[in-house]
């Protein structure tokens, strides 16, 4: 304005004059103004002055600052702004976070004094954000379209650490006569110290802001370097009409922060759900929305997907999703998301917790694993507690009680979004089941809270159906009447389970109890741990046939008398021999009741799937007979009826050495069949024996 004003006088003067003036104007005139026609400036008669145009281009005004004031922080706050921009946050970064929240917070106020009819929308192109970076001059530049400060607010806001304008500026909604739930739900400020933490980056901070409530009011300047004191001016000639700019001189550590990617970053991991349209450069970052904010019934598909592919960072769609919202008894908005894959598929490493907590819009933690337990690790999402008792750097929160009330919340909304699913399509259901089983599984060894709702999501197989899973529900309702027990076979698949010799029992019999497959041992962990359901024991078929045999109704007959039987008077000393022939393989034998096809079964305290897992435990600490303290207790129950008992007792009075290797053969088979853990090597050595020794026997017959 001022370089217009010189030109024109220039004009109107004198040769000697103009020729002054004119210099002046080109060395006085800001940079940012630029010539971009001089047609003629002096006529050929010099005591005439001719009339000439001079075209500007006025890219940027600079402003004219008057009225400058110096004024200094009192002791204590001078130390208290040390302790702000030092001490407080644990990472540099967020003070982009902190100053786009100040932003995000004054454009609320404006779109509320719009709506309130105190302050018109003017011609600034909308409420928005714009972030400059300038890697050169080491300078970042952020400015909002938003409320703007007057001179006293400036003052109060600026020079009063911990006096927040947005706290202020909610008590008196919330004291008036119409409230307005968007505003209150939207403004983040707190505390009233986050634009102090600009100076953990910066040399310099420079504030130009002019206020949209005054009309015709001047802008206003507030700089510092952070040392204690501070300059407020009166700024004239802004180039903006209503809002705040703010200008960091950035320090030469942290000149990081005046390069677009990095800014970037930092905008999309902390803003990137702020309400108000943010441009860095020039270019939008924050083009999603945060659809947990929004009604359910106003997302689309697509905008699930979308926000899907952001939480996880993948393109495999997801399984099942849960958009959440509630205010008791804390006011959350969450959206969920099951994946239908995990990492730890074929041993791959372990999930990572992918669940960020949020306030109004803000991250406050990514991966946050105090929200859910280990086992739902597989979750991911957004949790925005509007409760938080945050800290005042909002990095992490003060109330670990009312954490734990939130953790419980959403756990048990996660776990009944499954039970829905359930509901709606359970053959989907079985199929996700199938490959997050052990989730869950892990959830009833360490969730005594929830372990009704894990029971009623956990499926397995069972041998009153062919294909596909069974709830524990769809189990009790099969049970026969008078059935006490909950019955289950350990095997590594279906078909080893069918054939397993302790199911005899329960398949020579239409009025046998159902029985449930297991094929994992975690299985058997978490029924010996919960030990039962809705009143019925779980027990494994394994187990002394004297505990299922009222459950099975009719027991196999244990006399011996007949002739194909073991005679009644050699039972007892067929028993001590047999038992001194396997030495401490078993603890004792016995005449098996239930054993009808099969010559023998052995049993314990501890199932054959359990033996197994102390087997692998024991040998990981160098034990180097794992077996022999969990054998003694071992008891071999034999068929008396069955053809290789028969015999092997006829040929122990005639061969007792022979008989004695046939029965350790027999051993072997026999804990082959259960899924006992024996010696291979000694096993495959003794029957190459009996191999040979029935050659040898052929051939002496036919010579």
């Amino acid at each position: 304005m001022l370089s217009k004003l010189i030109i024109k006088q220039a004009i109107r003067s004198g040769a000697s004059q103009r020729q002054a003036l004119l210099q002046r104007t080109l060395f006085t005139a800001p940079k940012s103004m630029r010539f971009m026609a001089l047609n003629r400036c002096f006529s050929t008669d010099n005591s005439r002055p001719q009339q000439v145009e001079i075209e500007t281009e006025m890219v940027e005004q600079e402003p004219v600052i008057s009225h400058t004031e110096k004024k200094e922080f009192r002791a204590e706050t001078r130390k208290l702004l040390d302790i702000v921009a030092k001490s407080i946050y644990t990472d540099k970064e967020v003070f982009v976070r902190e100053l786009i929240s100040n932003c995000s917070d004054a454009l609320e106020k404006q779109r509320y004094s719009e709506i309130a009819g105190k302050a018109t929308s003017g011609n600034t192109g909308g409420l928005f954000i714009n972030i400059t970076t300038n890697e050169k001059e080491r300078t970042l530049t952020i400015f909002d379209s938003g409320i703007g400060m007057t001179r006293d607010e400036v003052t109060d806001n600026l020079g009063t650490i911990a006096k927040s304008g947005s706290q202020e500026f909610m008590k008196n909604l919330q004291g008036g006569a119409q409230v307005d739930g968007q505003a209150l739900d939207s403004i983040i400020g707190q505390f009233g110290v986050g634009f102090y933490s600009t100076f953990i980056v910066a040399d310099s901070v420079e504030v130009f802001t002019k206020s949209g409530l005054e009309g015709g009011a001047k802008g206003v300047r507030w700089v510092s370097d952070g040392s204690g004191d501070y300059e407020v001016s009166t700024v004239e000639n802004l180039d903006f009409e209503r809002g705040t700019k703010i200008v960091l001189k950035l320090k030469p550590e942290s000149r990081e922060f005046s390069r677009e990617s990095e800014v970037e970053k930092i905008v999309k991991k902390f803003s990137l759900f702020i309400n108000y349209p943010i441009k860095l450069n020039g270019q939008l970052v924050n083009n999603l929305q945060a659809i947990w904010y929004r009604e359910k019934r106003d997302v689309t598909e697509d905008e699930y997907e979308r926000f899907f592919e952001h939480l996880g960072n993948t393109k495999v769609p997801y399984k099942f999703k849960l958009h959440y919202s509630t205010d008791v008894p804390l006011t959350i908005k969450a959206v969920f998301y099951v994946p239908s894959t995990h990492q730890e598929k074929m041993g791959m490493t372990q999930e990572t917790p992918n669940l960020h907590l949020y306030c109004r819009k803000v991250l406050i933690k990514e991966g946050a694993t105090e929200l859910l337990p280990s086992y739902l690790r597989f979750i991911k999402g957004v949790v925005d507690c509007e409760d938080l008792p945050l800290n005042i750097s909002r990095e992490t929160y003060q109330d670990s009680a009312l954490i734990s009330k939130l953790r419980n919340v959403i756990t048990r909304r996660v776990l009944k979004m499954l039970e829905d699913e359930i509901k709606r399509d359970s053959d989907r259901y079985d199929n996700w089941f199938e490959t997050f089983n052990h989730f869950l599984k892990e959830g009833l060894m360490m969730d005594s809270e929830n372990k009704e709702s894990l029971l009623r999501l956990m499926r397995y197989s069972a041998t009153f159906k062919e294909k596909g899973f069974i709830s524990l529900d769809e189990y009790v309702k099969k049970m026969k009447a008078g059935q006490q027990k909950i019955y289950y076979v350990t095997a590594q698949t279906r078909e080893g389970a069918i054939n397993n010799p302790f199911m005899e029992p329960f398949k020579n019999s239409e009025d046998a109890p159902p029985v449930l497959i297991l094929t994992n041992n975690i299985d058997e962990v978490c029924f010996n741990q919960i030990g039962e359901y809705k009143g019925h024991k779980f027990v494994n078929i394994e187990t002394s046939y004297d505990e299922i045999s009222k459950d099975l109704g009719v027991q196999q007959p244990s006399s011996t008398d007949s002739a194909n039987s073991l005679p009644e008077e050699d039972v007892t000393t067929f028993s001590l021999w047999l038992k001194s022939e396997l030495g401490s393989s078993v603890g004792k034998v016995s005449i098996s009741k239930r054993l009808k096809d099969q010559p023998a079964i052995i049993f314990g305290q501890m199932s054959s799937s359990m033996r197994m897992v102390m087997q692998m435990m024991e040998q990981q600490q160098g034990s180097t007979n794992p077996n022999s303290d969990m054998n003694k207790n071992n008891t071999l129950e034999i068929n008396p009826k069955h053809p290789i008992i028969v015999k092997l007792n006829e040929l122990r009075k005639k061969d007792p050495k022979r008989a004695g290797m046939i029965a350790g053969q027999l051993m072997d088979n026999v804990m082959l069949s259960t899924g006992i853990p024996f010696n291979l090597h000694d096993s495959v050595s003794r029957n190459f024996k009996v191999m040979n020794d029935y050659l040898n026997a052929v051939s002496v017959k036919k010579l």
